[in-house]
């Protein structure tokens, strides 16, 4: 069943919906140094990370996940690789260490929404390590009571979604396999291969 939120939790999200928007504008803003928009961006990711967990549904109704995928790491990733490939750059190097850099927090930051959606809404993934076992979070589920009981479709979704972006970050891109599309991704130095149908599996 799902469970809609209270007055006050709508009014939370809206609000930080509002403060997304601000942020994205902080981050096209030219007068703006690259610490500023360095701490943007990841105030931005803080927040729809936030807004994920807390109601998936209303998240997923404003596209926040695609949103957080475009203004905090695709726009940027984009911008390294393109200042990188430029032979006319005297700092190709530089560029490419920081886009090194900038693609493993990337991978990091998905790692982690992927198993905190997974603790938080119970979606147990073939091939998972747990959380404890990365010493990112507990496995233990805490203020449930604050958190939207999503779809288990939204689940599935979500989780897929999460894993496409570590396929675009890594390079270990998996072909079409028929009609799913198989991502694979590296877990604590242990191989792991999801497709929708484990996703669906997975969510309950």
């Amino acid at each position: 069943m799902l469970i809609r939120p209270s007055l006050f939790l709508t009014d939370v999200l809206f609000f930080l919906s509002r403060q997304a928007e601000v942020l994205k504008a902080d981050m096209t803003d030219s007068k703006l140094g690259p610490a500023e928009v360095w701490t943007s961006r990841q105030a931005l990711q803080d927040l729809y990370q936030k807004m994920l967990v807390t109601d998936l549904e209303y998240a997923l109704d404003k596209k926040v996940e695609q949103d957080l995928w475009n203004h905090a790491f695709k726009n940027q990733i984009t911008t390294l690789q393109g200042q990188a490939k430029n032979r006319a750059n005297p700092n190709r190097s530089e560029v490419q260490a920081n886009l090194s850099l900038f693609l493993e927090a990337a991978s990091g930051f998905y790692t982690q929404l992927l198993q905190e959606l997974c603790t938080v809404f119970n979606v147990d993934l073939p091939c998972r390590v747990k959380s404890s076992q990365l010493g990112i979070i507990s496995n233990k589920q805490t203020h449930t009571s604050a958190i939207v009981k999503p779809q288990s479709s939204s689940c599935s979704y979500i989780c897929q979604h999460c894993l496409v972006h570590l396929g675009d970050i890594v390079p270990y891109n998996s072909p079409l396999v028929g009609r799913l599309q198989v991502t694979s991704i590296v877990h604590s130095g242990s191989w792991c291969c999801m497709t929708l149908d484990d996703l669906k599996m997975g969510a309950r």
